[in-house]
């Protein structure tokens, strides 16, 4: 007899969670919700799941990307993080194993190569050698084609409409996250989940977790596991586990708007580092979502929204406040636990920069979908395995954003002065050594393996502090020849690409 899941919230998280596991399970599927959900519409950045995800489900892109107002993304472009004009970009992509560089080309593709050194030893070992070269930059250039599609403002899609850029890890997207889960909602066969829009006024507890939610209706329904998507309420788990609070990180508030009739071809999120925080520019289409995420411990919401609109307006534009939010980075104590599992905002929120909330929330579904399906079961040991899971892949995502102000060189004012951390270089070295025992990505993952801790002690111009493999004059050379002929095979694969204007004028006419 199938396990019965009952989805409970029917924003974002919810669509998601209910829309793969739907395409990937074989679970009896209900979704619970109300039409009470305010839509914010401030636009989102994402990372590459998001698009396996969407694969999976079944969505075309180009329709999803018309509902959702969707533009695309190559990585973020971090604007004066390090000091006052610096800039350096965050791209998709991955790590290449160093087998690659010694043997025939014809080899790569017909086999999986063992975990061993890889291009980020050797790209530190050519920058120990000479740091003014072997800088952020070349290090995209020489790892995928992202960097070299960025600043051509191409689309990832051939003349022929074919995509031909890599899939390990792909590209992301701004969009409309509303709309995003309701094409995934339409994209859901009927028949494979029951939905009910109601409220629920009753949670029924037993000793296994939740037995049943009460409607406002009277209908009582039940269920073997329930997946919590109702943001900061936790409906169901805020009976079983507490709310801890991310002390290491101080922005707690944001002010967002927009720009609107605003077109951008440019593939990638701007993060622009201000006194007491950062400004995010998403484009999506036809306007430019933009907020101030900021600690209201060192500036008003009034500071706040005078700097973002002078900001703008200092480019000719003219931002509008739409909201403020008020928002405790962390994480629960119990991601699931018994038969409840948490997802979106009731599970976590870090913060916006490196894009981190829906692709946690992917993460989430897919993991638990991989764990499920090996035993097709789930008890309150599958709970704590889960839990215990993403709790490590949410610290290390925490501290992966919490670098990006330690290793900045502001000194500018108080806020910049309190991320000031000495151990940095050593405590990043370690965690970059720690990163490349792991694997390099599949399809569809979002890691923050070696690759991207590298790239973020690379974008603030810092120097890497741990012993490197000794490495022969002969093999760096061999490393150069190849990342040289893979740039090379980029620009010939992906120099007639439609520009990202052209497609998505097809998109959005």
């Amino acid at each position: 007899m199938k396990k019965k899941l009952v989805v409970v919230g029917g924003g974002t998280a919810g669509w998601i969670t209910l829309s793969y596991l739907a395409a990937t399970t074989d679970l009896d599927l209900t979704i619970i919700h109300s039409n009470e959900i305010e839509i914010i519409g401030v636009g989102e950045s994402t990372t590459p799941t998001i698009r396996y995800v969407a694969q999976t489900v079944g969505v075309d892109e180009t329709k999803w990307m018309k509902d959702g107002r969707a533009t695309y993304k190559y990585g973020i472009d971090f604007i004066d993080f390090n000091q006052k004009g610096s800039s350096w970009i965050h791209t998709f992509d991955d790590l290449i194993p160093s087998h690659c560089f010694h043997q025939a080309l014809s080899h790569n593709g017909k086999e999986v190569y063992p975990r061993g050194l890889t291009s980020v030893e050797y790209f530190l070992k050519l920058r120990e050698q000479d740091p003014k070269k072997y800088d952020s930059d070349l290090y995209n250039r020489m790892h995928g084609s992202n960097q070299y599609l960025f600043e051509n403002r191409l689309s990832p899609y051939g003349q022929d409409g074919n995509v031909n850029i890599g899939d390990f890890p792909g590209y992301g997207y701004h969009i409309s996250a509303f709309e995003f889960g309701n094409s995934l909602r339409e994209a859901t066969s009927k028949d494979k989940y029951t939905e009910i829009v109601d409220t629920i006024i009753k949670v029924n507890h037993t000793d296994d977790g939740v037995k049943s939610v009460v409607l406002k209706d009277g209908t009582e329904v039940f269920g073997d596991i329930f997946f919590d998507c109702t943001g900061q309420k936790r409906l169901l788990i805020g009976d079983y586990t507490s709310y801890k609070k991310y002390e290491d990180l101080r922005n707690n508030q944001a002010v967002f708007g927009g720009i609107e009739n605003y077109k951008s071809d440019k593939p990638a999120t701007e993060a622009i580092a201000q006194e007491a925080g950062w400004i995010w520019a998403i484009p999506t289409a036809n306007r430019l979502g933009s907020g101030y995420v900021h600690s209201s411990d060192f500036i008003t919401e009034e500071h706040a929204v005078k700097t973002i609109s002078d900001y703008w307006a200092g480019r000719g534009l003219k931002w509008e406040h739409q909201k403020t939010v008020k928002f405790v980075g962390g994480r629960l104590e119990d991601i699931a636990i018994k038969n409840i599992a948490s997802n979106g905002l009731c599970q976590s929120f870090i913060e916006p920069l490196e894009a981190t909330s829906i692709m946690v929330t992917c993460v989430t579904v897919m993991a638990f979908a991989r764990q499920y399906n090996k035993h097709k079961d789930w008890s309150p040991r599958s709970s704590q395995v889960l839990s215990t899971m993403m709790k490590q892949f949410l610290e290390d995502t925490k501290d992966f954003v919490r670098y990006h102000y330690e290793l900045s060189n502001r000194t500018d004012n108080d806020y910049w002065m309190s991320y000031k951390n000495p151990n940095v270089l050593q405590e990043v070295s370690d965690r970059i050594d720690k990163r490349l025992a792991m694997s390099w990505v599949n399809k569809g993952e979002t890691v923050l393996n070696g690759w991207n801790w590298t790239s973020m002690l690379l974008g603030f111009d810092k120097q890497y502090v741990n012993k490197l493999p000794n490495l022969s004059e002969r093999q760096l050379e061999e490393y150069k020849f190849y990342a040289d002929i893979l740039q090379q095979h980029y620009t010939f694969l992906n120099k007639n690409n439609l520009t990202i204007e052209q497609r998505l004028k097809n998109i959005h006419g």
